[in-house]
């Protein structure tokens, strides 16, 4: 059976988030206003004293938004035709192909903002379990894990000639793609950073970032 049908989907496109704007600094309380309305005036023979200004408020810090990882450096995986892969820690699990690349979510994961399996697959009952992309990028559902990256498995020939550490999850022993790594399998690559995975069609610039925190689709 070739070996994509490993990737058989229900993908569901999704619209682009909206950016929450920065909260407007607030402005003086009337209670600080009135007590600053009760100080007593300078004595005409004092020199006028200069009011404390407000500290400057520091702006907001914000979470830079996730890119498809760059091939460059990149190892190229093309001539497995599949490639399969764990992060570091074992919690999540990846599958690349010539068509695509999916990663399930980890165990634990915030799934605030995944949309139901009534919007994913109706009336499939299967559970949204994971993100992919190929042309587009959107949620998918499975009834069991199709990506497990065994060391003995069928999709990590890629991995072995690398000599990568591998690590033992839920009583597997799993192939991973190192912190500071990344793949290139035809258009598409997969980074491994200590926050998460990311991958993404490089052709078309959509894809994903996966970690504990949640999802972060990028269109």
């Amino acid at each position: 059976m070739k070996a994509r049908a490993l990737f058989v989907v229900a993908l569901f496109a999704l619209s682009g988030c909206a950016v929450t704007q920065p909260t407007p600094a607030p402005s003086a309380s009337p209670a600080t206003s009135a007590a600053a309305s009760n100080t007593p005036a300078a004595s005409p023979s004092t020199s006028p004293t200069t009011a404390a200004s407000s500290p400057t408020p520091s702006p907001a810090k914000t979470t830079a938004q996730p890119e498809v990882p760059s091939a460059a450096g990149a190892l190229n995986v093309t001539k497995y035709g599949q490639a399969h892969f764990a992060s570091p820690s074992g919690r999540i699990w990846c599958a690349m192909d010539e068509d695509s690349v999916l990663c399930h979510f980890p165990k634990g994961m915030n799934m605030t903002k995944v949309p139901t399996s009534d919007e994913v697959c109706p009336g499939e009952g299967l559970d949204v379990t994971g993100v992919s992309v190929s042309d587009e990028v959107g949620y998918f559902c499975s009834g069991g894990v199709e990506s497990l990256p065994q060391t003995n498995g069928e999709y990590v020939d890629w991995w072995k000639p690398t000599k990568w550490a591998s690590v033992k999850y839920d009583g597997w022993t799993l192939a991973t793609l190192p912190y500071g790594k990344k793949l290139k399998l035809g258009d598409f690559v997969c980074g491994s950073q200590d926050t998460g995975i990311s991958c993404g069609n490089a052709a078309t610039g959509q894809g994903f970032a996966v970690a504990l925190a949640g999802v972060t689709l990028i269109e």
